[in-house]
């Protein structure tokens, strides 16, 4: 209402002209009488909070004439003094009178009073305040050490209440917030107007200086001590219930007592408490005891092995407010991950009389089931942060390397998730490739792996054992995420191929007819020398049967393709034969190209020794050529009979087609027995050493020609970084590799200093 008052305005030339001076003592006398003592009386009693139009505005207008007067009778200033002693008057004969009475009483009481009293002053200095507005707009802005009305009237409150009174304000309301620790309610509207005379004085009066903020009464007079008295309580607690209670009830009083806290900032202090208050009782509850309190029997490890994930996550949602204290539960996550895994990897190193196939579905889908789980608290308990991620992943890193057979045993896997017809069953296949790429990650020889997945990847695909499609061309897009295109390129050049050779085949079939003409169906892949794996073959003689279509086939290729060379490959294939063992028994079997040629034999031989099939064939004796041919005298089946009936082979051993087979199936799927490649071997491939070989050679030239010359130390370190991606590099062997560089001449050691290398361009 007041500020849309319009006031009466007298010019000075009005002024002078009149001859007629208010004294100062009569016009304060009035100003006191008719303004300032009804005024007090309208607050003390509630009436009203500002004085009545009419009433103000003769004020007003006696109070302008007072200070628009020529000197000596400009009372501007005696007025201004006028208006400090009043309100000091007021202060000392009434307010202080009636705290100094509050405070013999209980501490509501004295509470209730330093609301009340405050709240008074600051209705009474804004209505004195605008009605001296004069002397705001004119005599305080231009006279120095001066305070404007408002900021005078809360220094006053200041000098002769707040110094006085504020020690007992401050300790009732502690008292009270204690109170209200111990689940005794409390007034929160009440405390919180008194909280806010301390930061109101601060904001009426401003910093004193440049360095102090508006907010230094309540944080110097109040705040300090509230946090104070906090952490003297909460170190009380924290001593008594790390003794009675468990890790997680402990953990559950710490979150009850940290939400409190927090909602007693917003009920009735500061918001700017919040960041002190909170560190002061996370620091006497959580931070102090940490150690005691994450490694106690129901502590960390104990809520891991149990799974206790509400719990895990409060720990991570209570120590998270500050990020440098999560590191040791990080560690502590790490040890209880690596003591799971080792004994994983050790149970399956002790493990005896387990077939091979049941040995590595339970090293593997043991470590897919851990690395689930933990993958799981460090989304679901750990929010994903970062130190929890690192620490899983040197946790599995540390284990998962302790065992050299986890690779191959990893590639096995994946073979048979994604092998159709696998007695392997997994719920989600994408979910469990997911699982095997980060296994996968963690490996430190994975070019172990990449060598056999490709091989397996290969059966797969020549084989026609891919269960889907749209799988594998995930699991090699999950591959290339972690590996990198090098080597996920042979991987996509294989199925490109195969994709190819489809056509090739349809296109062929119009060039010639094999079914027609050769009474068989020839369907043919042709595999990109560089994509596939490379292995030893030396080459066989191409069953009569076959011999046909294979040439025309070679013509057609050649035709079509004149500058490539193509191989017939009896390792790769697979044929479907039909079988007539007697007058009454025809059956097709479904068998590999070695099984084919072997079978073949038998069309113009009865009886025939393994020496004369490899001569017939043109085969080579290997573990390989004897599994598909024992597979085929296996007891099982018994297709063949073998004399004698051994698990052996020798040159003079005889097999003739059992005349006596009998089956109620039309088609058999001839399965191998004991593949030698399935077997889990330890050591390392020499094809694998080979290409490591050549890494080495090609990542000791490009750091010698970027640097020209290194010492022995600096090479090696440089090497190990460039293939750690790959396989963990030996010292002992790089050194070997330079010894060959050396000899090669494109490196030489430098004559004038030892262990130092140069680069021969």
């Amino acid at each position: 209402a007041v500020a849309h008052l319009k006031l009466p305005f007298l010019s000075a030339s009005t002024m002078a002209d009149s001859d007629q001076h208010i004294d100062l003592e009569e016009g304060f006398k009035k100003i006191n009488e008719d303004g300032i003592k009804p005024f007090v009386r309208m607050i003390e009693s509630k009436e009203s909070d500002f004085f009545k139009a009419r009433a103000f505005v003769d004020l007003y207008d006696h109070i302008f004439k007072m200070c628009i007067q020529r000197d000596p009778y400009n009372w501007s200033e005696d007025l201004y003094i006028k208006y400090t002693e009043a309100i000091r008057n007021l202060l000392k004969t009434s307010v202080f009178q009636k705290l100094k009475a509050a405070r013999k009483k209980y501490d509501r009481a004295f509470l209730q009073e330093w609301k009340i009293r405050y709240n008074n002053h600051g209705k009474i200095v804004f209505g004195l305040s605008k009605l001296f507005m004069y002397l705001d707009r004119f005599y305080t802005p231009s006279t120095e050490n001066v305070l404007s009305l408002k900021k005078q009237g809360y220094k006053l409150f200041d000098t002769e209440i707040f110094k006085h009174f504020s020690e007992f304000s401050r300790e009732a309301i502690l008292n009270a917030i204690n109170k209200e620790r111990a689940n005794e309610e409390q007034d929160r509207n009440l405390l919180r107007e008194c909280v806010n005379v301390f930061v109101d004085l601060g904001y009426n009066l401003g910093g004193q200086n440049k360095l102090q903020n508006k907010l230094h009464y309540y944080e110097n007079q109040l705040q300090k001590d509230i946090v104070k008295d906090a952490g003297d309580f909460y170190m009380r607690c924290a001593t008594s219930w790390l003794g009675e209670d468990s890790c997680s009830v402990y953990l559950q009083k710490c979150d009850d007592a940290l939400k409190a806290e927090t909602g007693r900032v917003k009920a009735y202090l500061h918001k700017t408490t919040e960041e002190p208050l909170i560190k002061k009782c996370y620091t006497e509850l959580l931070k102090v005891h940490q150690k005691q309190l994450l490694n106690k029997n129901t502590g960390l490890f104990y809520l891991l092995e149990e799974k206790q994930n509400e719990d895990l996550k409060r720990v991570f949602d209570l120590y998270k407010r500050y990020p440098e204290d999560l590191p040791p539960i990080g560690e502590m996550f790490r040890t209880q991950v690596q003591k799971e895994g080792k004994a994983i990897v050790k149970r399956s190193s002790d493990a005896k009389g387990k077939s091979q196939q049941d040995e590595k579905h339970v090293l593997v889908t043991s470590l897919i089931r851990l690395h689930s789980h933990y993958s799981t608290v460090v989304k679901d308990c750990f929010g994903h942060h970062q130190v929890f991620q690192k620490n899983l992943q040197t946790a599995f890193e540390s284990f998962i390397n302790e065992n050299d057979s986890v690779s191959k045993l990893l590639a096995l896997y994946a073979h048979d998730v994604l092998k159709k017809g696998s007695k392997l069953t997994v719920g989600n296949v994408e979910k469990t490739l997911d699982h095997v790429v980060f296994l996968y990650s963690y490996i430190r020889d994975k070019d172990v792996f990449d060598h056999d997945y490709q091989q397996l990847l290969q059966e797969r695909l020549l084989k026609r054992k891919c269960s889907s499609e749209a799988n594998e061309r995930t699991m090699i897009t999950k591959l290339k995420t972690e590996a990198g295109y090098q080597w996920t390129n042979k991987l996509e050049g294989m199925f490109k191929d195969v994709g190819l050779s489809k056509d090739l085949t349809q296109t062929f079939r119009k060039f010639y007819d094999a079914e027609v003409k050769c009474g068989m169906i020839f369907n043919v892949n042709v595999c990109t020398h560089g994509f596939w794996p490379s292995t030893n073959y030396t080459g066989s003689t191409t069953p009569d049967a076959v011999k046909e279509v294979t040439e025309q086939f070679k013509k057609f290729y050649h035709n079509r393709f004149t500058e490539r060379e193509i191989q017939w490959r009896m390792d790769m294939g697979e044929a479907e034969v039909l079988v007539k063992f007697n007058p009454k028994t025809e059956v097709r079997l479904s068998v590999s190209s070695y099984q084919m040629a072997i079978l073949l034999v038998f069309n113009k031989n009865k009886i025939v020794s393994f020496g004369d099939i490899l001569k017939i064939t043109g085969l080579k004796s290997n573990a390989n050529l004897q599994n598909h041919l024992l597979s085929l005298a296996h007891p099982r089946l018994s297709i063949l009979l073998k004399k004698p009936r051994t698990k052996s082979l020798d040159p003079k051993h005889k097999f003739q087609l059992n005349q006596n087979f009998k089956c109620k199936l039309k088609r058999i799927s001839v399965p191998l027995y004991n593949i030698v490649r399935h077997n889990v071997n330890p050591s390392i491939d020499p094809s694998i050493m080979i290409q490591r070989r050549c890494q080495m050679d090609a990542a000791i030239v490009r750091a010698m020609k970027m640097k020209k010359r290194m010492q022995h130390m600096e090479l090696v370190k440089e090497v190990t970084a460039q293939l750690i991606a790959r396989f963990k590099a030996q010292p002992g062997m790089i050194k070997k590799r330079i010894e060959h560089l050396i000899e090669q001449e494109y490196l030489e050691r430098d004559p004038n200093a030892r262990g130092v290398y140069k680069y021969l361009a």
